[in-house]
């Protein structure tokens, strides 16, 4: 008995692992749907480039990932690492794993920009970001394109209390790179059994300083921008406009008529949020991609007595 070299090893896999083209593989690119790409390669590798749309699933996760990232064993994928040896290697287990359509891209990804076929290079994620966000870059709805537009995006949250604390916090973590906090109120112990925002150190402090602060020490990359007043029809309208999307965590329907409505006129997408004891509701409304606007599905905002906070 003895060990196989790198060559043979190669050798075999070959006979196993059909190797692509890359003028096969552009066309399999460019069919949009008919293959998966894999990126095989470690985060700090992807600073070169990678193919648009691609999974990514580093060759020491291929057996815990694979599972999760490519549900259909029956479908094509397209492994690719940066010379094409890694993802030959990483095909057989693949296929060890039951995948029936597993291929690998002839030269890697190397060869392929060396053909000039297109990489993306631009609005690349720094290492430190592909390692923080990296169990959402590899998923296939997100990626590194999804991750980016995280870290560009501006989000509005109206009331940092019991829905607008989980939801500033999960946005933090996740990168939105602007969040803008907007609530007039202030810390009461009352608020600590769900408001996980604050802690008993912040009482009587404004909420959205205390919120800035748990959110800093989360997640420093984002960018706070407090609003310590109360949603009026004097600054919704000129507050919305400089957000790409509103999220809803007040705790009353006046505030929430007027948030529609000043995401209504100014074109930007509002998330309905609202929660009384056990039970909860949320909504998407965006009129301005054809949908209907929170006055569509409710014209009058319910009566008080049935509406606790």
């Amino acid at each position: 008995m003895y060990d196989k070299s790198l060559q043979e090893l190669l050798d075999q896999a070959r006979l196993l692992v059909q190797e692509v083209a890359l003028d096969e593989a552009y066309e399999l690119f460019r069919a949009k749907g008919q293959a998966v790409f894999v990126d095989m390669r470690e985060p700090e590798e992807l600073s070169l480039g990678y193919i648009k749309g691609s999974v990514f699933i580093r060759g020491d996760e291929l057996e815990m990932q694979a599972r999760h990232l490519l549900p259909d064993k029956n479908a094509a994928v397209v492994l690719y690492c940066n010379s094409g040896i890694r993802s030959l290697l990483m095909a057989l287990n693949l296929k060890d794993m039951g995948y029936k359509d597993v291929r690998t891209l002839a030269g890697g990804i190397e060869a392929w920009k060396e053909a000039g076929y297109e990489v993306v290079t631009s609005g690349l994620l720094t290492l430190d970001q592909l390692t923080h966000y990296s169990r959402q870059v590899i998923l296939r709805d997100v990626g590194v394109e999804g991750q980016r537009k995280l870290l560009d995006a501006k989000v509005l949250l109206v009331g940092a209390g019991g829905l607008g604390s989980p939801a500033a916090m999960y946005l933090a973590a996740s990168g939105v790179g602007t969040l803008g906090l907007m609530d007039f109120d202030r810390v009461d112990r009352s608020n600590l059994n769900r408001q996980i925002l604050h802690n008993h150190g912040d009482v009587g402090r404004p909420k959205v300083e205390s919120a800035k602060d748990t959110i800093n020490r989360m997640n420093p990359e984002v960018q706070v921008v407090t609003f310590r007043e109360r949603l009026s029809p004097e600054n919704a309208l000129a507050t919305v406009r400089n957000f790409d999307i509103v999220l809803d965590g007040s705790d009353n329907f006046p505030t929430k008529y007027l948030l529609n409505d000043a995401s209504f006129f100014a074109g930007k997408p509002y998330i309905f949020g609202a929660a009384v004891r056990f039970e909860g509701q949320a909504s998407v409304f965006y009129p301005k991609g054809g949908g209907p606007c929170l006055r569509c599905m409710m014209p009058t905002p319910p009566r008080e007595d049935l509406v606790p906070t």
